[in-house]
């Protein structure tokens, strides 16, 4: 069938127009989200399987699957257990019994099989008791002499993932009808770039391909086609961001900025004033900012957030930072009362734990504990809070910069949410788990970009090892030697409370553990389910020295700032992600004192051992992003269904790296030449549907 290169939409034809598919089969279909033909064509094969080679049974293998064609001999129901049908099978002229292989199905009986016929059959061969060679529920096709071509052997067979009461024969069968033999509508939606094949040919390839390129060239068509579309979303948004132009304040003279500067302790690094420059030039132009900072576990991100805050209130606006947890939220406000309150910035918490003074907008109603003393003239304000933020109860009167740490945390829509507070603010959003190239050109797609790829003087190294849970014991000496020097440390479990589902320890049965052990030691006790007020008294007696080993799970896994801690011990550390163990590890080594960082657990996978051995080997935060990429994928690492990235049936960011480049600029290019894309309405079709809607639409309005 020659292809349909027209650029109207694709049509959602029924499933009762494939023949086949009756009411049981349709509803069977459903369970697997199979509701139209064009479902069909893009539920892709999991894998396929090479069925061409023929090999006569002489030159099987033990446990090998290989194709066989020969001639059946004998066909004899089962007469045992759930044997259904046993067939001999052997060339057309039996030389030998050597030649011969038996075949066996149970629980079912295979239909049209019968003495006499020829037949192709696939599956792995091993010997019986006997010394035979016989294959167990293999696949089988028969052939007849006006056979055209045939769906499960003598070709690259696809293997679907199946929903009960469904075979693989049967979807196969069903699938070959729908992409070979039944008519259907891929029109090209968009001009496809010279050299890619046509999608009808492609949709046809990806499930019943005729040879290995074959299958590789229709990979690559449909895979573009997902880059492309979504690359056009971000382009588009992009677009839409630059041309919106606010009306920006007066920019006074940056005294703040300035006495801030000469008031720092410690010099600036090179790449936090590059950044710095970057976010001015931002400011200083019409459109509003929207950058990605990107800086590994202590490089110093919060001092550029501070400058950008800084640069807002100079401007007569208010600033607000978005944190992800309570306790961070709570450990900003604390950290930017001791950097800023002295220019006579007021600092205010907003979270779901604070009420709203009656007639204050701006202010949550725990303010005391961080703002006891407020200015009597205060040169602006800068709001913290977390998700509250985003809620009707927080208004902001000349909101100029939302500030989003730990942006992996939030979704693309969050973010989006928060920055209609104010009119059109400037937006930095910032990271400490570094960002692989595709997720960053995908998610993050439409922010400009800064990287802090510098480490400020003076930072000690971490030594990390894996220990296993029979070496605790020599922790624990190592442990109360180091208190006994003075220093402190962290001791991280995965859970609060212990659990019969999990096989892992848990933090209050440990802290009751732990008070046997180190008697000497004064211990503190630190998770989620604590309410604020008793987290902030624990953690004010950690920074103290009054409490020497922190016992906790991941809550402090960003923001919490001890120089004096230099150990830290993370028991079922397999049971932790690479970016999560990168983040509490960065926990320490933030003060004057070598540190030193224990993981023990004991994987039960290749994959976590490789985790451990990564967080051996480096402390580059950068490495560590691409390996967890590599090893978990996009979902797990970011949640990319809550960030705004749509499910990718056929392209892969971890492989498909080449391919996003080219739809990138193929992308880009096309907006910038037709920024509404009126002449392509497949193409817009697209755009709006299936999961990209949600990032599009609201991005865009």
């Amino acid at each position: 069938m020659p292809a349909d290169t027209s650029t109207g939409p694709e049509s959602p034809t029924p499933l009762a127009s494939i023949l086949g598919v009756g009411p049981r089969y349709a509803e069977l279909l459903g369970n697997l989200g199979l509701f139209t033909h064009d479902d069909l064509l893009h539920f892709v094969p999991r894998r396929h399987e090479d069925r061409r080679h023929l090999k006569p049974v002489s030159e099987a293998q033990e446990d090998q699957a290989v194709t066989l064609r020969g001639k059946i001999h004998a066909a004899k129901p089962g007469h045992w257990g759930a044997l259904k049908l046993e067939i001999t099978v052997g060339p057309a002229t039996l030389e030998s019994s050597q030649d011969l292989i038996i075949a066996r199905w149970y629980g079912f009986r295979p239909y049209g099989i019968k003495e006499g016929s020829e037949v192709f059959l696939y599956g792995k061969v091993n010997r019986d008791k006997k010394g035979r060679w016989t294959m167990k529920q293999p696949d089988y096709e028969i052939i007849h002499h006006d056979s055209e071509s045939f769906i499960h052997i003598d070709r690259i067979a696809p293997i679907y993932n199946l929903t009960e009461g469904l075979s693989q024969r049967v979807l196969r069968r069903i699938m070959f009808e729908a992409t070979q033999r039944t008519p259907f509508r891929a029109p090209e939606f968009y001009p496809a770039p010279p050299g890619l094949m046509p999608r009808q040919e492609a949709f046809r390839a990806i499930h019943f391909p005729n040879s290995w390129e074959e299958e590789g060239r229709a990979h690559k068509r449909l895979a573009y086609d997902e880059f492309f579309v979504l690359q056009c979303v971000v382009a588009q948004r992009k677009a839409t961001r630059v041309r919106v132009h606010r009306r920006r304040a007066t920019v006074k003279s940056g005294d703040l900025t300035r006495r801030w500067n000469e008031a720092l302790p410690f010099p600036l690094t090179n790449a936090q004033k590059r950044v710095m420059a970057e976010i001015d030039r931002d400011l200083a132009l019409g459109p509003p900012m929207h950058r990605l900072l990107q800086g590994d576990v202590g490089a110093g991100k919060t001092f550029v957030a501070i400058h950008a805050m800084l640069k807002a209130v100079e401007a007569g606006e208010q600033a607000a930072l978005m944190a992800p947890t309570q306790i961070l939220a709570e450990q900003h406000a604390i950290s930017l009362r001791r950097w800023i309150e002295p220019l006579g910035i007021t600092v205010d918490l907003y979270t779901g734990n604070t009420k709203r003074k009656k007639g204050d907008r701006l202010r949550g109603g725990e303010l005391d504990l961080f703002n006891p003393k407020p200015a009597a003239k205060p040169a602006g304000s800068v709001v913290v809070g977390t998700h509250a933020l985003l809620h009707d109860g927080y208004a902001a009167e000349q909101l100029g910069l939302i500030v989003i740490d730990e942006q992996h945390k939030f979704g693309v829509l969050q973010r989006l949410a928060l920055s209609r507070k104010g009119q059109n603010p400037d937006i930095l959003v910032m990271t400490a788990t570094p960002i692989p190239r595709t997720l960053g050109m995908t998610i993050y797609g439409d922010l400009d970009v800064s990287v802090l790829d510098e480490m400020p003087p003076g930072r000690q190294p971490i030594v990390t090892k894996r220990r296993s849970v029979k070496e605790l014991d020599k922790f624990w000496t190592f442990l109360a030697g180091k208190i006994g020097e003075g220093r402190q440390a962290y001791v991280i479990y995965p859970l609060v409370e212990e659990s019969e589902k999990v096989d892992a320890k848990s933090v209050k049965a440990e802290f009751e553990r732990l008070k046997e052990r180190l008697p000497q030691a004064k211990l503190g006790l630190l998770h989620g389910q604590l309410d604020g007020d008793e987290k902030e008294r624990v953690m004010t007696a950690f920074r103290a020295g009054e409490i020497e080993v922190l016992l906790a799970t991941s809550v402090v896994e960003v923001g919490v700032d001890v120089p004096n801690a230099t150990v830290m011990l993370i028991e079922n550390a397999e049971r932790f992600g690479l970016a999560q163990l990168h983040q509490l590890r960065g926990r320490i080594g933030r003060g004057e004192h070598p540190s030193d960082c224990v993981l023990v657990g004991e994987p039960r996978s290749l994959e976590g051992w490789q985790r451990l051995k990564i967080m051996e080997e480096t402390t580059d935060g950068f490495r560590i992003a691409e390996e967890d990429f590599m090893i978990r994928g996009p979902g797990n690492m970011f949640g990319t269904e809550q960030s705004g990235l749509p499910p990718l049936r056929f392209a892969s960011l971890q492989t498909d790296l080449e391919l996003l480049n080219q739809a990138r600029a193929d992308a880009e290019r096309l907006v910038r030449d037709d920024p509404s894309l009126a002449r392509w309405p497949g193409l817009l079709e697209k755009m709006n549907s299936g999961g990209v809607s949600a990032v599009s639409l609201v991005a865009v309005s």
